[in-house]
């Protein structure tokens, strides 16, 4: 074999890795964190004071995982509206919210095991309010 034909399969080899590559990268699936971003970032000095304030919340809001049951605990619950949102950053379509409640108790069996973003907001006396934890959960 001359040095020809040794190019010409050097090149033909990058061309077959090239296409496979574009091929596999259109294949994977993706989810956007927020679908409208652009006023998400514009709203961002809101969504700051909305933490703050729910970092110098004087009531309990807590996550825990108790045997086979998620308790999240907010204390004042009767006070304030609002509500708690899961988010799983893996997979959007796993998302969903419950109404803030003194005590909520979530199966389980209703996660998917891994990470999740457990945000809860609500309102009260006129102010918003922000709270995030992360969360694993495991079987």
């Amino acid at each position: 074999m001359n040095w020809g034909n040794k190019i010409t399969l050097v090149f033909i080899g990058f061309v077959i890795l090239i296409v496979s590559m574009v091929i596999f990268s259109m294949k994977q699936e993706f989810h956007m964190v927020e679908e409208n971003y652009y006023e998400e970032e514009i709203a961002y000095q809101g969504k700051m004071d909305e933490i703050r304030n729910g970092r110098d919340w004087e009531g309990i809001v807590s996550v825990k995982q108790v045997d086979n049951t998620l308790a999240l605990i907010f204390e004042e619950a009767e006070k304030v509206k609002g509500k708690i949102q899961f988010y799983r950053p893996s997979d959007a379509d796993l998302d969903f919210f419950v109404p803030i409640s003194e005590e909520v108790n979530i199966p389980i069996e209703k996660f998917k095991a891994g990470n999740w973003k457990v945000s809860f907001i609500w309102e009260a006396n006129g102010k918003k309010y922000f709270k995030e934890e992360q969360i694993f959960i495991q079987r």
